[in-house]
């Protein structure tokens, strides 16, 4: 049987606001092979196949630093939020200890993944080398420290990694996996004009697709 989804895009936008893996899967359903790697490294699969075939190219420490200062980002945050709240209910300051392990934690990742020469140094620019180190050693690290070198490695590996990888048979197997959707040849937007499109852009008022059979 055929099952036919139709999501306002606000609805949409609001449901996996909080659940990008969950918005991966269904892009990599309606993109196909149009995919952007960040549905590719959202999606548990995706992201495992894609790992793996960085590795076939001795390539993985790009995605080994993102899975590391995304973690990072999550817990710094956490503590970031919880003093915010303790300052706003006690007026008591920043917890020290807590400004101490994310200070501890972030001088790990540099050792690991930014000095030059280090164990697993990615491929980030000059400047933002030094940007991240100089933060670090002023004593000043938070949830933000490593914020855009991570968007700058999905965006290098996207570049240089992205297009290959599609060629490779983790795509393939990728592909195989998610199965798909086939979007209705006409889709109406505002103004009445009629325009395919997919939700990876996310510029159409609403979401209408069928699942393919299986």
């Amino acid at each position: 049987p055929t099952i036919l989804m139709s999501i306002p895009k606000a609805g949409f936008r609001k449901f996996f606001e909080e659940r990008p893996e969950a918005l991966a899967d269904v892009e990599l359903k309606i993109a196909g092979k149009k995919c952007q790697i960040r549905s590719i490294i959202y999606h548990p699969k995706g992201n495992a196949l894609f790992t793996k075939y960085l590795k076939s190219q001795y390539a993985e420490e790009s995605m080994e630093y993102w899975h590391q200062v995304r973690e990072y980002r999550k817990w710094a945050t956490q503590i970031e939020m919880e003093n915010l709240l303790k300052f706003t209910k006690n007026n008591t300051h920043f917890d020290p200890k807590g400004k101490e392990e994310m200070l501890k934690r972030a001088k790990v990742l540099v050792k690991k993944f930014i000095e030059v020469g280090s164990e697993r140094q990615v491929n980030i620019s000059n400047e933002m080398a030094k940007k991240i180190l100089n933060e670090v050693e002023a004593g000043n690290a938070t949830a933000a420290t490593f914020v855009e070198s991570e968007d700058e490695v999905v965006t290098l590996m996207s570049r240089d990694k992205l297009g290959s990888f599609k060629q490779s048979e983790e795509f393939k197997e990728l592909m195989e996996i998610v199965g798909g959707y086939v979007l209705e040849e006409e889709i109406m937007v505002k103004g009445g004009k009629k325009r395919g499109g997919s939700i990876v852009n996310l510029t159409l008022d609403g979401l209408i697709a069928k699942k393919r059979q299986a």
